[in-house]
C-alpha cells in the first residue's frame, strides 16, 4: 500500500464509524478494523480526529473573466491551492459562452487554461448566454459537460436569456438528458432599481441589496419553475437567498419536480449589515446579502433536506479590483473569497451548534455535489474502489480567521476575526498528500479533468 489512514472516525453521508484505511494506486483499497498486517511508505495516524471525504464545491468561479479580460484575483493556480488548503479536492467552475460564440470552443479554451494550473479536480460547467449553436448541446455532454447555466439577469454584461430563449434551451437539453442551472433574478426590476437610486445620489453599498430585493429572486425563480414544469427538464437553482426563494423550492419538490438547489455559507451566516461601514464595499456579491429572517429561513431549509448543498461561489478580488471603496455600488465588482473556509465556518456553525449531524455536512458538501453533478461515487465517498480522496479534520482546533493564516492573493477577509473550532490538518488527493500541518505541500498542477455523467 501507498498510504495507511489509521484510529480515525470515518464521516461519509449516512454514519461515523472507526475504521482504517489503506490506498495504493489513488484509489482506496481496504476499510479495516484493527491490524490486518498491511505494509505502507506512510502512515497517517487520526486519532481523535475525523476522516471525509473531499469537499465538492460546484459552484467556484476562478481566473473570472469578463468581455475575454481576467478580472479576477486569483487564477486556477492560486486558487485551486486555496480550495485544498480547506479540504476542497473537486470543483465546478463555469466556462461561459460569449454571445454569439460556439460554447464548445469556449469549453476548449476554459479546459485548456485549468489544465496546466489545477492542484485538485475539476469539472465544467457552460453558460448559455444565447440560444445559437444548440447543435452543440450533445458534443459538450459527450465531452463530460453535463449542466447549462443560464442567467435571468445582467441584460447589460450580454448574458441574459429572454423567456423564450429559456423554453428552448430548456427543451434542448432535456432532450439530450443534461440538466441546467439558473442565476435567478428579475432583470429589468433589478435595472430600474438600479437606476433609480444612482440617480436619486444612493450610492453606498447597502443600495447594492436594496437594487436587488427579494421580489426579484422570488419572480423569477417563479418562472423558471414554470418553465421546468413545461418542459421537464432538470433544474438546479444556484446560490438561494431568500426565505421566499427557498419557499419555492420546497414547494417545486413537493409537486414532484425535477429540482435541486444550494445555498452558501455568506448567506447563512453574514447578512445585510455588513454593507455598512467603510469596508462594505468588499461583501458586495449578486445575489445579496439579505435579512436575519431569509438566514433563518434557510436554516431550516437546510435542516428539512430542501437545500441539498452548500457552496461558495467563490470569487476573489483585490481591494484595488472592487475600488477602494472610491467606486457608487452599481460598479463595485461582486464576489467574495470563501472556498478556503467553507468547511471550518460550516463546522462550527452547523455541527459545534448543533443544527446538523457530521453525516449531513458531509452529504451538503461532499455527497450531494457528486451526486447532482454525475460525479459520485468517484468523488463524494468512502468506498472501496474510488478515488482516495480525503480531509483529515481535527474538531478541536481553534483558529481566529485572518488573511495571514489562509493561502489567498488578497489582504481582505469577510470573516475576520470570526473564531472558529475545527480545522482541516491535511488534505488528500487520490492518495497524494496536498495539505498538511497548515502549508499547501503537494504539486501545483496535478489536478484532472473529470467527466460528468448523465444522472
Amino acid at each position: 500500500m501507498d498510504l495507511i489512514i489509521k484510529n480515525g472516525t470515518l464521516v461519509d453521508s449516512i454514519r461515523c464509524y472507526q475504521a482504517n484505511l489503506a490506498i495504493a494506486e489513488g484509489k482506496i483499497r481496504a476499510i479495516f478494523l484493527g491490524n490486518k498486517n498491511y505494509k505502507a511508505e506512510k502512515v497517517v495516524d487520526a486519532e481523535k480526529k475525523m476522516v471525509f471525504p473531499g469537499l465538492v464545491d460546484s459552484h467556484v468561479h476562478f481566473q473570472l473573466q469578463d468581455m475575454g479580460k481576467i478580472i479576477s484575483t486569483d487564477n486556477f493556480a492560486s486558487g485551486t491551492k486555496a480550495a485544498a488548503c480547506g479540504g476542497v479536492t473537486t470543483i465546478i467552475d463555469f466556462a461561459d459562452q460569449m454571445r454569439g460564440e460556439s460554447p464548445l470552443k469556449s469549453f476548449y479554451e476554459r479546459k485548456k487554461d485549468a489544465d496546466s494550473q489545477v492542484a485538485i479536480d475539476y469539472s465544467l460547467h457552460v453558460s448559455k448566454t444565447d440560444t445559437k449553436f444548440l447543435d452543440e448541446i450533445p458534443t459538450l455532454i459527450s465531452e463530460g459537460v453535463t449542466s447549462f447555466k443560464f442567467f435571468t439577469t445582467y441584460s447589460w454584461r450580454n448574458l441574459d436569456l429572454d423567456d423564450a430563449e429559456l423554453l428552448v434551451l430548456f427543451r434542448e437539453v432535456k432532450k439530450c438528458r443534461g440538466m441546467v442551472m439558473g442565476h435567478c433574478e428579475n432583470d429589468d426590476m433589478v435595472i430600474r432599481n438600479i437606476n433609480s437610486l444612482i440617480q436619486a445620489g444612493k450610492t453606498d453599498p447597502i443600495f447594492h441589496a436594496h437594487s436587488r430585493p427579494h421580489i426579484a429572486e422570488e419572480e423569477a425563480i417563479q418562472r423558471v419553475l414554470l418553465f421546468t414544469k413545461k418542459t421537464g427538464v432538470k433544474l438546479h437553482l444556484a446560490h438561494l437567498t431568500t426565505k421566499e426563494g427557498s419557499d419555492l423550492l420546497s414547494q417545486a419538490k413537493k409537486q414532484g419536480l425535477n429540482v435541486t438547489g444550494e445555498t452558501c455559507p455568506h448567506y447563512l451566516l453574514l447578512n445585510e449589515r455588513e454593507y455598512k461601514g467603510s469596508e462594505g464595499y468588499l461583501n458586495l456579491m449578486s445575489p445579496p446579502l439579505r435579512h436575519a429572517k431569509d438566514q433563518q429561513a434557510l436554516m431550516k431549509r437546510v435542516q428539512d433536506g430542501t437545500i441539498d448543498q452548500i457552496i461558495t461561489d467563490h470569487c476573489e478580488f483585490s481591494r484595488k479590483s472592487k475600488g477602494d471603496g472610491n467606486f457608487p455600488f452599481h460598479q463595485v465588482l461582486n464576489g467574495i473569497p470563501g472556498i478556503e473556509t467553507s468547511l471550518p465556518l460550516m463546522h462550527d456553525f452547523l455541527i459545534n451548534k448543533q443544527k446538523l449531524t457530521y453525516p449531513q455536512l458531509i452529504s451538503l458538501m461532499s455527497t450531494k455535489p457528486a451526486q447532482i453533478f454525475g460525479l459520485y461515487p468517484q468523488k463524494g465517498s468512502l468506498m472501496v474502489g474510488t478515488d482516495a480522496d480525503l480531509v483529515i479534520f481535527d474538531p478541536n482546533v481553534e483558529r481566529t480567521i485572518t488573511p495571514e493564516i489562509l493561502h489567498y492573493s488578497i489582504d481582505w477577509n469577510p470573516y475576520s476575526g470570526l473564531k472558529v473550532e475545527g480545522w482541516p490538518v491535511m488534505t488528500i488527493l487520490r492518495g497524494k498528500i496536498l495539505y498538511e500541518k497548515g502549508n499547501f505541500v503537494g504539486p501545483h498542477n496535478k489536478g484532472k479533468f473529470l467527466k460528468c455523467s448523465i444522472r
